[in-house]
């Protein structure tokens, strides 16, 4: 009766885990996770692949275009935690369910109190294991593979021309396809003293895009552009002494933040611990979209380009389709 009681209440505790940890894409249609892309599977997740959208929660103009319309409709992009990063391993096959080791990790992540208190009794965790499985088992395909990852920017001078800023030089990017991404919360300390984080799910991923990503300048109209520079200007003059308020400064201020939206197909290599001693591992996917904002709060946007579009169910941007025809490669 113990037992059966305890494992009730773990399984009511995992589900509950599951679905108040931010997947808001749960019901955004995934295709199955395969342990490799080749052309039967990417064929698979082509034809699968429909633009379902999901009102947006966010009460800001995130969704707001360039071109001043709007957008209502829009994935939802999961923050990359150390515990949204284990669903998605599990989503792309990285871990088997003949692991045990990596059935142990995913509770000492998600579960943390739980393992502290009944690992030792190998009785009762048995039981708990078992049910940590059938839950992977059976919840795996709808775990979330679409992230946004944050990097920082820093802006230039503005080009009038152009009506963009241009990216400092040591923040472009010209195109790149592989990017150190790192779980938010990566510096979160283990479940227990003893477990070495090196040892266990990566905290960090180098993501490779199917085509090079390249970004130099932040289109802006005109007058918001000046409306940026004063803010920075008034911040400038207000907090630092005159002596200090130098031009290079005043670029050193003009923070600007970058969010990629990512698919996450498959898995690469596990690439061992990196220069923080933090377990790497090598992901592939597609850029479906990226926003730029003036705040890493997300409040004020300035750009925004979506590769995927609402005209009709299934349709791609081109520019969309050319990744995916470059994965499958």
């Amino acid at each position: 009766m113990k037992q059966t009681t305890l494992i009730a209440t773990f399984i009511m505790l995992l589900i509950a885990t599951f679905s108040l940890t931010a997947f808001s894409s749960f019901n955004v249609k995934h295709a199955h996770a395969q342990p490799a892309i080749n052309s039967d599977s990417m064929d698979y997740l082509l034809e699968n692949y429909t633009d379902k959208y999901q009102k947006s929660d966010n009460t800001s103009n995130a969704t707001r275009k360039v071109t001043g319309s709007e957008t209502p409709n829009r994935y939802i992009y999961e923050t990359p935690t150390v515990k949204a990063l284990s669903y998605l391993f599990w989503a792309v096959g990285l871990y088997k369910l003949e692991d045990g080791n990596a059935v142990d990790e995913f509770m000492r992540v998600n579960e943390c109190e739980m393992y502290k208190n009944f690992y030792s009794d190998e009785i009762e965790w048995k039981e708990i294991k078992e049910a940590t499985r059938s839950f992977l088992r059976d919840n795996r395909t709808d775990f979330p593979t679409r992230f946004e990852f944050i990097m920082p920017l820093k802006l230039g001078d503005y080009d009038e021309k152009r009506k963009a800023f241009e990216i400092q030089d040591s923040y472009k990017i010209k195109s790149l396809r592989r990017f150190e991404l790192y779980a938010t919360d990566y510096k979160k300390p283990p479940c227990i003293k003893e477990h070495d984080v090196g040892k266990g799910y990566p905290r960090s991923i180098i993501l490779e895009f199917s085509r090079p990503f390249m970004l130099t300048h932040v289109p802006l109209k005109q007058s918001e552009a000046l409306n940026y520079i004063k803010r920075k200007l008034t911040v400038l003059k207000t907090s630092y002494n005159e002596r200090f308020q130098t031009k290079e400064r005043m670029y050193f201020l003009r923070d600007a933040y970058l969010v990629i939206n990512v698919k996450v197909f498959t898995y690469g290599k596990m690439l061992g611990t990196n220069l923080r001693k933090i377990q790497t591992v090598q992901m592939m996917g597609v850029l479906e979209g990226y926003e730029i904002y003036e705040d890493i709060g997300k409040k004020n946007m300035f750009f925004a380009q979506n590769y995927v579009t609402t005209r009709s169910k299934g349709k791609l941007d081109q520019r969309l389709n050319a990744q995916y025809k470059l994965l499958r490669a």
